[in-house]
């Protein structure tokens, strides 16, 4: 699908730049506004632009780092990050359908859990039926882990994401900065991981129910990551956040276990860390026009403009976009 629609967009005009990194933004000042004219790539070159539409996804953290170095304001937003835990789909499969679990007809089954407490709450995140743990870093002394599922979705693991919200407010209490802090809390968690894990990105991981018991494995199932799993008390990895992580996320546990009866299992494994659910911060824009209020022509868009959550939301935030653009420039 992707390379159908890539070839239909040459086909209209549009140009694709492989191996092409962008480092900045052209921008023009005549004293009293700024307008973006276009990008600044790593190989010296500039492309010129009439307008920059920044859809750049929640973990370009370079992004940030010159926005911030042009003097664009950024906002931080409440995010989530915790475990990835992994079931054997057969047993998620028993606790949904019962008694007809082995129905032909049925496909393997999924999960939604969520716990609140005051205001603060832990839920499951990105439950891949079927699926894969996979290593998701963009940082070569990091460990962070995501889920996904082929179309298939026939492995015999089930994994979601168990994750705590966490507000800027709650960052700031823990002595991290204001504005950055959620990047900072992210980056403590990822290299305590790693260094955990003991390197080639093996990932820390716990049983269930040892985590619940606050110790470490004597021994791991198996699962579905691919560079391996090193036992450790995930307590210690979590508590490089300088937050009760590894408290709310055994509280909620043990409420899932009662939402959800035979959730709690020695089958199942907790794998660390995930962090990158979403963006922590916010690239500002004015609800009418979708612009950046003070970089005129430049449009923050999807998940790591902080407008988004996840694939779908992403891309109605660039339908958006689009039609703005479209408004301003014309066209069909």
């Amino acid at each position: 699908m992707v390379v159908a629609l890539r070839e239909h967009l040459k086909q209209i005009g549009v140009d694709f730049r492989f191996q092409t990194r962008v480092t900045g933004l052209d921008v023009y000042s005549d004293g009293s506004s700024r307008t973006v004219r276009g990008v600044k790539c790593a190989d010296g070159s500039d492309i010129g632009a009439d307008a920059v539409v920044l859809a750049t996804g929640h973990s370009a953290r370079d992004v940030y780092e010159w926005l911030l170095n042009l003097g664009c304001n950024l906002e931080p937003k409440s995010f989530a990050m915790g475990l990835r835990c992994e079931h054997p789909q057969e047993l998620i499969n028993r606790l949904q359908y019962g008694r007809y679990a082995r129905h032909p007809r049925l496909p393997n089954a999924a999960y939604h859990l969520a716990h609140t407490e005051g205001e603060q709450g832990v839920f499951s995140f990105c439950m891949c039926p079927g699926g894969f743990i996979v290593p998701s870093t963009t940082e070569p002394d990091a460990v962070v882990v995501n889920g996904m599922s082929l179309s298939r979705r026939d492995s015999p693991y089930a994994n979601s994401g168990i994750v705590a919200s966490i507000s800027p407010q709650q960052w700031q209490v823990a002595g991290y900065d204001p504005i950055l802090g959620g990047i900072e809390l992210q980056r403590a968690l990822e290299r305590a991981a790693f260094d955990a894990g003991g390197g080639e990105f093996r990932a820390p991981a716990a049983r269930l129910m040892d985590f619940i018991a606050g110790r470490a494995s004597s021994n791991l199932p198996q699962c579905s990551y691919q560079p391996g799993l090193t036992a450790v008390n995930l307590d210690e990895i979590l508590a490089a956040a300088r937050l009760p992580l590894g408290q709310r996320i055994r509280d909620a546990l043990t409420v899932f276990g009662q939402q959800m009866h035979g959730y709690l299992t020695d089958q199942a494994v907790l794998v660390g860390v995930e962090t990158r659910t979403s963006s922590p911060l916010r690239i500002p824009r004015n609800s009418d026009s979708m612009e950046n209020p003070e970089l005129s022509a430049l449009y923050p868009v999807g998940e790591g403009a902080g407008y988004a959550g996840g694939i779908v939301s992403a891309a109605l935030d660039g339908i958006r976009a689009a039609q703005k653009l479209v408004q301003r420039f014309g066209g069909a």
